[in-house]
């Protein structure tokens, strides 16, 4: 299978329209191949879609179009620029944190596209298909994703075909619907049966267990982002009892997709294709030199004598670990003596793209387990687990000895909860480590609802003022063409780049 670019599955279906969120096939469009949308099924997007969530969370990059992953990993300290680049544009508006309304037009659009294509293939599914269920799945966590990047979105209207001006949905009570699709959803999946539409399924191959547990950790993840702003601990604990029976993701069960990567032109994995290095060559693409180490995780993997520094970053050419902190342009250190993305991270052409790792489902029930959300009461065991899962994913050595001791020989409060007077704090430091150059925003989402890790004086651009990492984007530029009565509803300012989303701090 090929893959174009990035925008795969928009150019597979060959039929979008530049209506704000909207999206509608014509039946008298034909793609590339002439075959009309009309014969296109499901199961001809499915794996397209789910390639291009990937490309949309977690490999887009700056210089390529603006990314909410890179955005978020520098801002949560993992990556800083090589000051080799100089901080103009958008880069100079991430370091000064004075992001302007365009920033957000590239995913905006393309993360509603993504999610038409979802119901796309949803709508085009064999009969007894697992293909609506997971659709709807995608759907839920694309929707939650932009909730958590803009607060109030379009939701209830935003992909009715008729409707080309949707309304915005208040993020709290996206949020109290959202729970409740993945129930349909669940749903949906337990009912299906095997088809050829398994076949597209590039993610569990049509395993509906798998897909039940993703689902759940999903659920799991959008009413654990509410506390404590929002929802009762009673009330959580009644959604969650739910849909208990079909579990969580675990040990070894990682959300990734793979149709066939490999290093050859049009098929090498989305995130090495962005930031790792041209087909059958040693030389990097422009990402690979353009972020670098940021010195603030350095720092924190040094002093907890943390072993998956050498996986989350290269040693540099000149040997040891260093970086530079976001902003730094006038203390830049020499690119021999920079760290580049690790090989824990950047494995090779054809790794998996990553939805949702293991690591991330087990510290999402051990925080579960610790607040006395879930049935399993031993968050300890469950902290060990998804410490382990990020030494597996990383590839640290004998990585479950590895973890265990790594944890019981320290009594730093960011890593061993016994030593912690808040096992939160833990919890979330841990889980930001095993998160780091994988999924920037749920370092984010975190860090704006239980102010882990620390990231005082985030920036040392000296055009940062306020030093503060924003609490969510503004609307983009698009907005105010495509969608402008429902866009001036909000009444946006520059300054609300600063207002928290319902959920957080």
């Amino acid at each position: 299978m090929l893959f174009k670019n990035k925008f795969a599955g928009y150019l597979l279906l060959g039929s979008l329209i530049a209506a704000s969120c909207s999206k509608k096939l014509d039946t008298n469009l034909h793609n590339p191949n002439s075959v009309t949308t009309n014969a296109i099924q499901g199961k001809d997007v499915f794996s397209s879609a789910l390639v291009n969530t990937c490309y949309i969370t977690n490999a887009t990059a700056i210089p390529a179009g603006n990314g909410i992953s890179t955005l978020t990993n520098e801002w949560m300290g993992v990556w800083a620029r090589t000051t080799s680049y100089s901080a103009s544009g958008t880069q100079y508006q991430v370091e000064a944190f004075q992001l302007v309304n365009s920033y957000g037009d590239n995913f905006w659009g393309a993360m509603y596209h993504n999610m038409a294509d979802y119901d796309f293939a949803a709508s085009k599914a064999a009969k007894g298909s697992i293909l609506p269920g997971a659709s709807l799945v995608m759907k839920c966590l694309v929707f939650q994703d932009l909730t958590d990047i803009f607060g109030d979105i379009p939701y209830s209207q935003a992909l009715i075909p008729t409707v080309t001006q949707p309304k915005y949905d208040a993020a709290a009570s996206i949020y109290a619907d959202l729970p409740l699709k993945l129930d349909s959803a669940m749903g949906l999946i337990n009912s299906s049966s095997a088809t050829s539409d398994d076949a597209a399924d590039v993610m569990f191959k049509g395993d509906k267990a798998s897909w039940l547990a993703f689902a759940n950790t999903i659920k799991l993840r959008i009413l654990l982002r509410q506390i404590p702003n929002a929802a009762t601990a009673a009330s959580l604990q009644a959604e969650l009892s739910k849909t208990a029976s079909y579990g969580y993701l675990g040990a070894g069960q990682d959300a990734t997709v793979n149709p066939g990567f490999a290093d050859a032109v049009n098929q090498q994995s989305p995130f090495w294709q962005v930031f790792g290095f041209q087909v059958a060559s040693k030389n990097p693409y422009q990402n690979n030199t353009f972020y670098i180490a940021n010195q603030s995780l350095i720092d924190l993997l040094k002093t907890t004598g943390d072993p998956r520094l050498a996986f989350i970053f290269n040693a540099s050419p000149s040997g040891g670990f260093a970086g530079n902190f976001l902003g730094d342009a006038n203390n830049a250190k020499p690119v021999a003596n920079l760290s580049t993305i690790g090989s824990g991270v950047l494995k090779s052409p054809s790794m998996p793209g990553v939805i949702m790792l293991a690591t991330e489902s087990l510290f999402l029930q051990a925080e579960a387990a610790q607040r006395g959300l879930i049935a399993n009461t031993d968050y300890h065991a469950l902290f060990n687990q998804a410490v382990a899962e990020s030494f597996r994913y990383l590839g640290v050595p004998n990585a479950a000895a590895a973890a265990a001791n790594y944890i019981s020989s320290s009594t730093d409060p960011r890593v061993n909860p016994a030593s912690a007077s808040d096992p939160i704090q833990s919890i979330i430091y841990q889980k930001y480590v095993a998160l780091s150059e994988i999924d920037g925003l749920e370092q984010w989402s975190d860090w704006r609802r239980t102010g882990y890790p620390d990231r005082t004086t985030p920036s040392v651009n000296p055009a940062a003022n306020p030093n503060q990492i924003p609490k969510r984007l503004l609307y983009p530029q698009t907005e105010t063409s495509l969608n402008p009565a429902n866009y001036g509803a909000e009444h946006q300012q520059n300054s609300d780049i600063y207002t928290k989303i319902f959920w957080g701090l």
